[in-house]
């Protein structure tokens, strides 16, 4: 039986995640995970590049930053009013996530970003939209480079794809109930200061444009072991590179050493749940990294708190959807 050689796609892989931690972790902008998850996006989701299809996927976290900003310019003294503006948002987007997902995903990544950040006075939202837009086209780059760099075969193109009805919407109450468990949690970020445990927002607010409760509760607890285990492995190579990873090469070698096997199990998956695993795990490593990573220190307490306040925050989704899904049990019963 023929088996298709990956090593093409490993080696395009390692470059861009390599490149792009190499580029954040000597910049000083926010959202700069971003480098390096666009450029991984970029390589593993594209057969060449794309301008079009790269401002379809990775210009939507940006652009709603931007209106996130906006309207909380316009409205900060007006919490009524915009607390019914972000309702109806989130609503929008919950009820067009069918068709939209990745741009639902993206557009509430970038809109809470803004909204919530934008209630401290310790922080410039202006130039953090702007660092938005920098991180993606920085990622943009160094990924279409790659591909000209190490072009695909045609006989490369993605074993199968994750298809969407994109003629169907979801019912109104289930966008609706959605809505107001999203709504909610964001009504508790712009009241108390917790702004440290935004991604764990964000990671729950992102599994929830899947609206279908019973995929949420499961989805809950895969992302509770990808986010822990992508947090362990990034404490593990925060203590190896302990006081060497000033080194750029030193740095690149054991970033290369440490994403190698699950690159590898990614591009040899036989479904593409396997590979979503995979490559989820890679996206949980790379954002600890980026964000708490320095030249003489490990991370062990940063990406530990990471790793509880996702656990914590999807313990809690998954406890709702479970007392949800067992009231419309037995209202139906």
């Amino acid at each position: 039986m023929y088996i298709n050689d990956y090593s093409k796609d490993i080696l395009r892989t390692l470059f861009a995640i390599t490149i792009g931690l190499l580029v954040s972790k000597y910049t000083n902008l926010s959202f700069n995970f971003q480098i390096p998850v666009v450029a991984f996006g970029i390589v593993t989701g594209m057969t060449s590049f794309s301008l079009k299809l790269f401002l379809k996927n990775y210009l939507w976290t940006g652009v709603f930053a931007t209106i996130g900003l906006f309207i909380s310019e316009l409205f900060k003294d007006k919490f009524l009013l915009f607390s019914l503006l972000t309702f109806l948002f989130f609503f929008i987007c919950f009820f067009l996530s069918n068709r939209y997902q990745n741009a639902v995903r993206s557009g509430i990544l970038g809109y809470t970003f803004t909204t919530i950040y934008s209630t401290y006075s310790d922080k410039i939202v202006e130039n953090m939209v702007i660092d938005v837009f920098t991180v993606t086209f920085i990622g943009g780059i160094i990924g279409c480079l790659l591909l000209y760099i190490f072009p695909k075969e045609k006989k490369e193109i993605k074993k199968s794809k994750m298809s969407a009805d994109k003629n169907s919407h979801p019912k109104f109450f289930e966008a609706f109930k959605i809505t107001i468990i999203v709504f909610i949690i964001w009504i508790l970020y712009m009241i108390f200061d917790i702004r440290d445990t935004f991604f764990a927002y964000a990671t729950l607010a992102g599994i929830y444009t899947n609206l279908n409760l019973d995929k949420i509760h499961k989805l809950s607890f895969m992302n509770i072991f990808i986010h822990v285990l992508g947090c362990t492995i990034s404490i593990i190579f925060s203590f190896l590179i302990n006081g060497i990873g000033n080194n750029p090469l030193i740095f690149s070698f054991g970033i290369m050493l440490f994403f190698y096997p699950l690159i590898y199990l990614g591009h040899y998956s036989d479904t593409p749940s396997k590979r979503g695993f995979y490559f989820g795990i890679v996206r949980a490593t790379i954002l600890p990294i980026c964000l708490y990573l320095t030249p003489y220190g490990d991370i062990i307490t940063r990406a530990s708190s990471r790793a509880i306040q996702i656990t914590v925050m999807l313990l809690f989704s998954m406890f709702l959807t479970r007392l949800i899904l067992f009231i419309e049990g037995d209202s139906n019963e």
